[in-house]
Parts: structure tokens; C-alpha cells; sequence
């Protein structure tokens, strides 16, 4: 797995409210993008968390001045998820393809 870095740059959600998921910067030495990543990667309690501090706050929201065990809710989930991201995008993951036979 090559090494790279993520920026969490804010939360989408609809005009309704309802937390979708957190827009991320992702770079390696070779690669930059964005990507979506949905609410669905986190768990239910933590997504609900957001939605509701996204309730209660005109301004974005600063994931690092939230409590540490609710960033490690986000981060943990997140990281895994862009590991497989990030093999599938940047590197083109031929394992899903690779011959068992061989």
C-alpha cells in the first residue's frame, strides 16, 4: 500500500439537513483528488452525531476540535475506506481480477 494523505474539507448533506457523507482531499506524490465519501461508512451513531451538530451550527464543522473519541469514530472508518479508494483509483486494483488458478 503507498503512503498518502487526507484532508477532511466538510460535510454534505441535503437542503433537508440530512448528513450524506464528508468531502476528502486525497493526495499521494503522484496523485491529487476528491472524493464523497457517503455516511454510510461511518456508523449509525456517529453519522447521526454530525447530522445533528450540522443542525446546530451555521458554521462548518472543525472535526479536530471535536471530542478525540468521536474523531477516532470518523478517522478510523474513513481510513479504511480510502485505503481501498485509493488502490482503486490511483493504482487501478487488479486484485479483484486476479487469476486463482495461478
Amino acid at each position: 500500500m503507498s503512503k498518502y494523505v487526507y484532508q477532511i474539507q466538510g460535510a454534505l448533506e441535503t437542503k433537508q439537513g440530512k448528513f450524506l457523507g464528508l468531502r476528502v482531499l486525497v493526495c499521494d506524490v503522484n496523485y491529487f483528488d476528491s472524493v464523497d465519501v457517503p455516511a454510510e461508512v461511518l456508523d449509525s451513531e456517529t453519522a447521526r452525531y454530525l447530522e445533528f451538530r450540522l443542525s446546530i451550527t451555521a458554521e462548518a464543522i472543525n472535526i479536530q476540535s471535536l471530542p478525540v473519541e468521536i474523531q477516532n469514530k470518523i478517522r478510523t472508518p474513513i481510513g479504511r475506506w480510502l485505503d481501498q479508494w485509493v488502490l482503486d483509483n490511483f493504482y487501478g486494483n487488479n486484485s479483484k481480477h486476479k487469476d486463482t488458478n495461478a
